[in-house]
């Protein structure tokens, strides 16, 4: 079977999760080739997406740069003889390397970068390059096994950055309020770097009787069935949020300090921003207006 190429090298996992929508579709309209995606180790691809029925393999960037990352990418792209290439991203240095490898097709945003709407761009595009609007996917991971919820909510008090984070104080106001309508499990959901932080969430909670589960500790594949049993997300913008609403959980971000329309692509996902405020973008430093009734309001509904 012939191949097909997608590069996408946005590095986070929320940033992979944008693309997968427009990835799934260009699969489902090239069902004759075999669809390959280039990408980085940063979006951890294999531990979500492994036994994908879109993706059939996946490959990461290697570990270099400059001359040599370009002359490693080269000799990738001849050894697999890719049939069509999509490159999800703007720049000249995978056109070309394309180009030298021998692929025939070569689909790509263009040279210079544009301050736009990266989903709406990732999904447009498709008219151009396959005539063909993007899917709107009900599910968009899927477990191997059926996993049935239960009363845990999932906090996502990770972040790329402080500025992207909600203090801890408020996820532990926010677990009383939430368990004085309905006795509920928490789920912490961080990498290494919040550890310490679940640990004192865990430790103010347990004062309480509130139960708290930790995965900052675990590897991103074995977080995806504790992250499906979760009736809600309700956390940081971060690659949990994402890996949520991808697993059909009812998702709320709070968006202080980065785009909301990053959620658009999911209608699993809800964007909350500060009350009043508008134009939320990269720097806008307004994650601490977000008042714990504020957010306790937009989701309270839903707890049940």
């Amino acid at each position: 079977m012939e191949k097909i190429l997608i590069i996408q090298t946005r590095p986070g996992i929320g940033d992979l999760c944008v693309f997968l929508p427009p990835i799934y579709t260009i699969a489902e309209y090239s069902k004759e080739f075999e669809l390959h995606l280039l990408t980085k180790k940063r979006t951890c691809a294999s531990e979500f997406l492994n036994n994908n029925k879109y993706i059939k393999k996946i490959n990461y960037l290697p570990d270099a740069s400059g001359l040599k990352l370009n002359k490693k990418i080269l000799n990738f792209l001849k050894k697999e003889k890719y049939e069509k290439c999509f490159i999800m991203h703007y720049g000249i240095r995978y056109f070309f390397l394309s180009k030298l490898a021998g692929i025939k097709k070569i689909f790509f945003y263009g040279v210079f970068k544009k301050n736009e709407n990266i989903v709406k761009k990732s999904q447009n595009i498709l008219k151009k390059w396959i005539g063909k609007e993007c899917i709107d996917f009900d599910q968009i991971l899927n477990l191997n096994n059926r996993v049935d919820q239960i009363q845990q909510i999932t906090f996502g008090i990770g972040g790329s950055g402080k500025n992207k984070k909600w203090q801890i104080l408020n996820f532990i106001k926010l677990a009383q309020k939430i368990n004085e309508k309905k006795k509920s499990i928490f789920l912490l959901a961080g990498g290494p770097e919040e550890i310490e932080d679940a640990n004192i969430i865990k430790e103010k909670l347990k004062k309480t009787d509130i139960k708290t589960i930790s995965m900052c500790d675990k590897k991103i594949k074995d977080t995806l069935v504790n992250l499906s049993q979760s009736k809600l997300y309700i956390g940081n913008d971060t690659g949990f949020m994402h890996l949520s609403g991808c697993l059909g959980v009812r998702s709320y971000g709070l968006f202080g300090d980065t785009p909301p329309n990053y959620a658009s692509y999911n209608k699993n996902i809800f964007a909350i921003t500060p009350n009043g405020s508008c134009n939320i973008t990269h720097g806008s430093g307004m994650m601490d207006k977000m008042k714990v009734d504020y957010v306790f309001n937009q989701i309270s509904n839903y707890i049940d």
